[in-house]
């Protein structure tokens, strides 16, 4: 036969075979493959396109570079290189005067074409390049602070510039440029203020925006640079303390993306091993009529593909239009909607169709061509050698390899391939003990096991199969719970809003009362600025450092607390024994990201520069600390100075406090009267710095709860699939029953025991395997505290038999009451 021929003929059954609806439950379940991936992956795409777009309009760019020294011009020359858009400002924290009203001011003079992404928000309306060199456009909270009104003008350094427009705060901001409200001039009229100069605390910024396949190259040249004076703010992690949030998104996005895709190939395993019979039987009549082993493949594989197509092209349809139908919904969480290009996304569904159809009827597939013509006259099993196995075990691991973009990939694949042999060994405890079982049982009970254990590798894939089904469920379940819980605590209700700093010592008193007169009860707690230079008599230089973090850390001067201990906001995660302490030394407290970064270990002696003068610590513990919280976290701790040192001025001290703002309370009013009773002190506004991150979260926890709600659907489908791969099997027991003159309830309780094994053994295996594979995420790949749940092990038992038993009886009730001959029609129409 030639290859047109073959193709013809293997068209020809493939189109009977679909008319008569033999297809049906493979061409499901490739459907469901495609469908899962093409909907998670528009999903998932859309939720972290928009994200990011959002956060790029607040950021005006895709890509900020920051730097306390003039920019090296090569990094503009490689922006040009690679056509991105770019633009220019330079920051500077000042006083802004109007009459003899003062306020400190973020003035930042901006390139006309600034910002790159989204748009300034002022009335009136402008663009700054209609900006004249003597204009300013000023945040609307400066107005009533300054008493300024459009067109009045304002003293900034030695020029004077007339308010042109008011300015809606907007922007991801870091560092002291967050502490006060924005001014923007342009850009040439910065040096006419005679603002920027030697000792200056001077911010210079570059802008950049353009396709994300070149911001991300651009950005691994920025990493890979030895700049340790360059600050990268992505649209990814738009502040240090943010990435943490948006890379568990990410991840989380991966790990749904990924179980999706297995629970399909779940569905595919089922019912490739539904078919199998039958193909073994057509292939025995085929060899008996003298076809060769190269034919037959050629016949059954062109049938596979063109079903691989078919429903792989029909899965894509059905979830693209589904997400479509989700687009209103985006449109309330998300400002733009971002919608990836839909051709890779259909590319990649339409090649996870015809993938996971390979991947996971390999195995039914070649155990199917080794059938002898002996097929016909009684059943034969076939063995699979271990190359197929191998061959199958390669292919999955392909289809994960091009479903997931996780730099966890090893560890990913380690857990589903022990999960996946757990299960197996459950699978053969479970038949040991069914035999065992069955010994001593008597009546239905005891029947009920011998059906159940009449074929082995059935009860194994189901076992398996909705084991892993669960597991996939209650692993999303620990996760989701774990993120939604971490984000939830990190920012609660009482998180703090306003910080109050600079309180030099003998203000304490005075800027306590005027917080009790507006209601406001915060501790006040000292603070010195310090440079680490030794740790244990080895002097630590930032030249030294191979990390750009650890050398713009040593570059500058750290805040240290002073108090009695840490606070309890903080966790403690080690701490020195006592009698491992050096008595004549004081403690410090450092924190764990720092302790790594510098490899500082308790009973470790640091060294820091005060104000000229240098002090010796012994690492008395090591603290893990929430910096999203917004409370007062700091590097390193120390305790007060006793009374001679205090009177020997050793440490330059202010205090700072930080709380939530009553909402009675009028901030401006309240900086008002600092600025008239405590002149220098400063009151730090972060509303809108909090309300950046809530909206981040807000955003993030709702893709998870919409992914993980999607994964659950789909899980349940497979279970579906599960149930009716072995339907047939089951009514042939019923049928021999009613022959045989069995009760309909002694058939009902033969019937419905096997969901309750299946279902009570796979969803404690689930349970168990899900809690430590949730500690194990939680520990190393989310950063989190694990949390164990015993309720949630019996929810997964319940659940397990619950839900099996569910669609066991829905699928089976009709069959159930039916009789003898209807059940003998059934059979002889399959």
């Amino acid at each position: 036969m030639t290859l047109s021929k073959e193709m013809l003929t293997a068209t020809r059954w493939f189109y009977r075979s679909l008319k008569q609806g033999d297809w049906l439950w493979l061409m499901l379940s490739v459907a469901l493959a495609s469908m899962t991936v093409t909907s998670v992956d528009m999903l998932a795409q859309t939720v972290k396109q928009s994200m990011l777009r959002q956060a790029a309009n607040e950021m005006g760019a895709d890509l900020v570079l920051k730097s306390t020294r003039p920019i090296d011009e090569k990094w503009r020359q490689s922006a040009q290189q690679l056509h991105l858009d770019m633009a220019e400002a330079q920051t500077v924290v000042t006083m802004a005067s109007h009459g003899d009203q003062f306020q400190l001011v973020s003035l930042k003079g901006v390139s006309s074409n600034y910002p790159l992404r989204g748009k300034l928000k002022t009335a009136p309306a402008l663009s700054l390049q209609a900006l004249q060199p003597d204009q300013a456009v000023m945040e609307t909270a400066l107005f009533e602070l300054l008493g300024v009104k459009l067109n009045d003008s304002i003293t900034l350094g030695t020029e004077s510039f007339k308010v042109a427009a008011q300015l809606s705060p907007s922007g991801f901001i870091s560092g002291m440029n967050a502490f006060a409200h924005q001014i923007l001039i342009p850009l040439p009229s910065m040096a006419n203020t005679r603002l920027i100069g030697p000792g200056s605390r001077v911010s210079y910024e570059l802008y950049f925006s353009g396709p994300s396949q070149a911001i991300a190259r651009f950005t691994k040249q920025l990493r890979q640079s030895d700049s340790p004076n360059l600050q990268i703010l992505t649209a990814q992690a738009p502040t240090e303390d943010m990435a943490q949030t948006l890379d568990t998104a990410w991840l989380f996005l991966d790990l749904s993306a990924l179980s999706a895709i297995l629970v399909a190939g779940l569905s595919i395993l089922i019912a490739s091993r539904f078919y199998l019979q039958r193909w073994q039987n057509t292939i025995a009549l085929m060899r008996a009529l003298g076809a060769h082993t190269a034919k037959i493949a050629g016949l059954f594989s062109i049938q596979l593909t063109w079903l691989a197509i078919l429903a792989s092209v029909i899965g894509v349809l059905l979830g693209y239009f589904g997400f479509q139908a989700l687009v209103p919904l985006l449109e309330d969480y998300f400002h733009p909607v971002v919608q990836p290009e839909p051709i890779p996304v259909f590319l990649k569904g339409f090649a996870v169709g015809m993938l996971v159809l390979w991947s996971f009827t390999w195995l039914a597939f070649q155990r199917a061509l080794k059938t002898s013509p002996m097929q016909l006259f009684r059943t034969i099993r076939s063995a699979t050698s271990l190359m197929h196995w191998g061959i199958m075990l390669v292919l999955i691991f392909v289809l994960i390899v091009f479903m997931t973009n996780s730099g966890h990939l090893k560890w990913i694949l380690a857990g589903l391939i022990g999960a996946a042999g757990l299960f197996y060994l459950t699978a053969e405890a479970l038949l040991w003990l069914i035999r065992r079982w069955q010994q001593n049982a008597r009546g239905w009970l005891k029947l009920a096991l011998a059906a159940l254990s009449r074929d082995p590798s059935l009860v194994k894939i189901q076992l398996i199969s909705i084991g892993l089904v669960l597991f996939v469920l209650m692993l999303m379940t620990f996760v989701r719970q774990d993120l939604l819980t971490h984000w939830q605590a990190s920012l609660d209700k009482q998180t703090p809003d306003t910080f109050i700093l600079n309180v030099q010592p003998d203000q304490k008193s005075a800027t306590r009362n005027i917080l009790n007169t507006y209601q406001i009860d915060t501790p006040l707690v000292a603070m010195t600025k310090g440079r680490l230079v030794k740790i244990n008599q080895t002097p630590i230089l930032a030249k030294d450092q191979t990390s750009n973090r650890a050398r713009r850390l040593l570059e500058r001067e750290s805040n240290i607390a002073l108090m009695q201990q840490p606070p309890a906001y903080n966790q403690i995660l080690s701490r020195l024994p006592a009698d491992q302490a050096t008595p004549a030394l004081p403690w410090v407290s450092v924190e764990e990201g720092i302790a790594k970064l510098f490899h500082i270990r308790l009973g470790d002696k640091l060294t820091f520069h005060f104000s000229g003068k240098l002090k010796t610590y012994q690492v008395q513990s090591i603290r893990k600390v929430r910096w999203q919280s917004f409370r007062l976290n700091f590097f390193f701790i120390v305790p007060p100075e006793t009374a001679a040192e205090s009177r020997q001025n050793t440490l330059p001290i202010s205090y700072i406090g930080s709380f939530k703002l009553p909402e009675q309370v009028n901030p401006n009013a309240l900086v008002k009267t600092l600025a008239n009773d405590v002149p220098g002190v400063l009151l730090i506004d972060v509303k809108r710095i909090l309300k950046q991150v809530q909206d981040i979260m807000t955003q993030a926890t709702w893709a998870v709860s919409g992914l993980y709600g999607f994964s659950l659907l789909a899980s349940i489908i497979v279970l579906f699939t599960a149930i009716q791969s072995s339907q047939q099997m089951r009514v042939q027991g019923w049928l021999l029953l009613r022959t045989i003159g069995a009760t309909q309830r002694t058939i009902v309780q033969i019937g419905l025991m096997e969901f309750v094994l299946l279902g009570g053994f796979s969803g404690i295996l689930a349970a168990s395997l899900a809690q430590i594979a949730s500690w194990s995420i939680s520990l190393f790949m989310l950063d989190i505290e694990p949390a164990f749940n015993p309720t949630l092990w019996l929810g997964a038992f319940t659940l397990g038999i619950v839900l099996v038993l569910t669609i066991g009886w829905a699928t089976q009730r009709s069959f159930l009451k039916q009789s003898a001959k209807s059940l003998n029609r059934y059979l002889d129409a399959g």
